[in-house]
């Protein structure tokens, strides 16, 4: 859990209903426990900032002498009764402790003693008479030495729990005043927020550094994976596919002759998959020239002509009026289009509607980005399916899409091209749309 979650939490979780915390009390610190007995504390604002403070510090170098997260939480000590009062009475040893050495401790076990919700469920319900009761004590408490408050020890306990033995409270270990408490900051909150929004932004940075260094590893999972199918499984594609043919030769049989031309169709889409994943894994050298973008769309949609009108599938083309020139790889990009538009129609099967076309973005210095879009009239993208389809490892054909390795390979040419990709979608239809720089 984050520190800043682990605040909001506290926060929601503690406060009490109905209340607007007025009185400075946020709820109850975990249980003192002796026998059978519990004994509750407060929570207060001062105890609140903090100890969630020490957490989300509690990753850094607090334990360096002169820490300033120790520096606060001393300093708490000096302001808030209950809060010594808690960490004297869960101080794991005996005889004395010093008052740093007291700080170093709770700030090194907090979020082990925070990270349960048992003590939350189980704690008792907090009325405005407790609050008063705690303020009072706490004023009472103001106006003596910090060295006084051990023996107002019960009458804090005795709140929320039974009578104190006063045996127990004799037992407990000596301070050593060995930090005179700092002056209450009025900036403690501010202080706390910018250390969680420090804590936050270090999560947001290994987010990104673990996003990468997945990416990158995915990656050369897919080159390794490439290179072994092509050695491994090309060869005996290549026999089999002689086989079918030299068979095909000699075949009279008509449904026979069909099914050996299908055996060979069927190879080359397992090398074509092949060959996709060797293209995400290893791409070649990007030649750029100035293309027209219309230019590529009308072509690749005159290739699929034919086999949209065996699937009664309208594929219409749209294109600005003027040339759409972007200075790109013409095969490469040639290519993303014609995955794009295979995988509209596969995704349709019969009787829909396709339309490839291009767009571009204008901001305040003119053109700057030109898109070509292909939408088709087949299953809706799920959002399982949108956030993995571009992973070479992923395919969603289960649910009607087929998102194999042909998008890996437009997704690369958008990479190698500074361009992005995406699809968008609902329960019905789909739009891929590439986003090319002008």
């Amino acid at each position: 859990m984050t520190a800043v979650t682990s605040l909001r939490n506290q926060a929601n979780e503690l406060s009490f209903p109905g209340s607007s915390r007025g009185l400075g009390w946020w709820g109850v610190l975990p249980p003192i426990s002796r026998g059978p007995n519990r004994w509750w504390l407060p929570l207060s604002d001062t105890s609140l900032v903090a100890l969630a403070d020490a957490i989300s510090q509690s990753c850094g170098d607090w334990s360096q002498p002169g820490s300033i997260v120790v520096r606060r939480v001393v300093s708490a000590f000096g302001e808030d009764p209950p809060l010594l009062l808690f960490a004297l009475l869960r101080w794991p040893g005996e005889g004395f402790v010093s008052l740093v050495e007291l700080a170093e401790w709770l700030v090194g076990v907090a979020p082990a003693e925070f990270s349960g919700g048992e003590w939350i469920l189980s704690a008792p319900e907090i009325t405005d008479q407790h609050q008063r009761h705690w303020s009072r004590l706490l004023a009472k408490n103001h106006r003596t030495e910090s060295r006084e408050w051990i023996e107002s020890a019960a009458e804090w306990l005795e709140v929320l729990g039974p009578a104190v033995d006063p045996e127990w409270m004799a037992e407990l270990p000596a301070i050593i005043w060995d930090a005179e408490p700092a002056p209450k900051r009025k900036i403690a909150g501010s202080v706390l927020l910018q250390n969680l929004a420090r804590a936050r932004e270090r999560e947001l940075v290994t987010e990104e550094n673990l996003s990468a260094l997945a990416e990158k590893r995915k990656s050369a999972a897919a080159k390794q994976l490439a290179y072994g199918l092509s050695h491994e499984i090309n060869n005996p594609l290549a026999n089999i596919s002689a086989r079918a043919q030299h068979l095909a030769r000699d075949e009279s049989d008509p449904q026979r002759i069909r099914s050996l031309q299908q055996i060979v169709q069927q190879v080359y889409r397992a090398h074509e998959m092949i060959a996709g994943l060797m293209f995400y894994a290893n791409p070649p050298e990007v030649h750029r020239q100035s293309v027209d973008l219309n230019e590529l769309v009308n072509e690749a949609a005159s290739e699929f002509r034919s086999r949209a009108d065996e699937a009664e599938i309208r594929l219409l083309t749209e294109t600005i009026e003027s040339p759409a020139v972007a200075v790109v790889d013409r095969l490469m990009m040639l290519e993303a289009i014609r995955v794009l538009l295979r995988n509209s129609i596969e995704a349709i099967g019969s009787g829909g509607t396709v339309v490839v076309s291009t767009d571009e973005v204008t901001d305040d210095s003119g053109p700057s980005r030109w898109l070509i879009h292909v939408a088709d009239s087949g299953p809706g993208l799920s959002v399982q399916d949108s956030r993995h389809a571009f992973d070479p490892f992923y395919s969603g054909r289960e649910a009607g899409r087929g998102l194999g390795l042909g998008l890996c390979r437009a997704y690369r040419v958008a990479k190698l091209h500074d361009a992005t990709i995406r699809l968008s979608g609902g329960l019905a239809g789909c739009v891929a749309t590439i986003s090319i720089p002008r």
